[in-house]
């Protein structure tokens, strides 16, 4: 339960603390390969997860059979925060592992009741999971923002600006494969590579694989 203890849930907890506290949660592992299903659409969620090792994606699966990317998960991600947290529970995605995945499950119950003796620590956890969901709920925001731009040209752009920490960095890895950015920019492999080659024309970008670096802020 090491790796667990670096998780942003854990986050100002002293050690000896944390692992007392991870004891009275009392998280169960699993493993997953490669694209096995972690989470279906639909499934009622009663635990709160997180990535230990490994990577996994989240899809929004429509009835025509297409999926839209929602967010990409890496190790010590959280996930189901906010599901169990609803009326009724229920995933409105599919979670897929993209590689071998460990991750730990905690009961929704056990995380938000406060322990006999009111300890510090799981005060900090609660305040810690608040922080969580917000800080999705402003990833959520800046996809929307994203998605609102009328180009694939400015799509890129914002994209970029928002992976660049709003321009503090000027060289950016995509977290994605080219198909996967594509249809998280709700568009297609060919349109983006297209764009991608004008924009590196055009002296806005220079592409290397995924690293871009950002010569002309949008």
């Amino acid at each position: 339960m090491e790796s667990l203890q670096n998780a942003v849930l854990f986050t100002g907890i002293q050690a000896d603390d944390c692992q007392k506290l991870i004891s009275c949660l009392s998280p169960y592992i699993r493993h997953f390969s490669k694209n096995e299903i972690i989470l279906f659409s639909g499934a009622s969620i009663k635990h709160i997860g997180v990535i230990l090792s490994g990577t996994a994606t989240a899809y929004l699966e429509h009835p025509n059979g297409i999926q839209t990317i929602m967010s990409q998960l890496k190790p010590l991600s959280v996930f189901g925060e906010i599901l169990v947290s609803t009326r009724t529970h229920k995933s409105p995605v599919t979670l897929y592992a993209t590689s071998d995945i460990t991750a730990a499950f905690i009961e929704y119950e056990r995380l938000f009741s406060i322990c006999t003796t009111a300890c510090a620590a799981h005060t900090m956890l609660i305040q810690n999971m608040l922080k969580v969901i917000g800080d999705k709920y402003f990833r959520l925001f800046d996809r929307i923002n994203i998605l609102r731009e009328k180009t694939l040209r400015e799509k890129i752009l914002a994209y970029l600006h928002i992976l660049s920490d709003r321009g503090v960095v000027s060289t950016v890895t995509i977290p994605f494969t080219k198909t996967m950015l594509a249809d998280y920019l709700l568009s297609n492999r060919s349109a983006l590579s297209k764009e991608l080659r004008k924009m590196e024309v055009d002296g806005l970008i220079t592409v290397n694989g995924r690293k871009i670096k950002i010569i002309a802020s949008p």
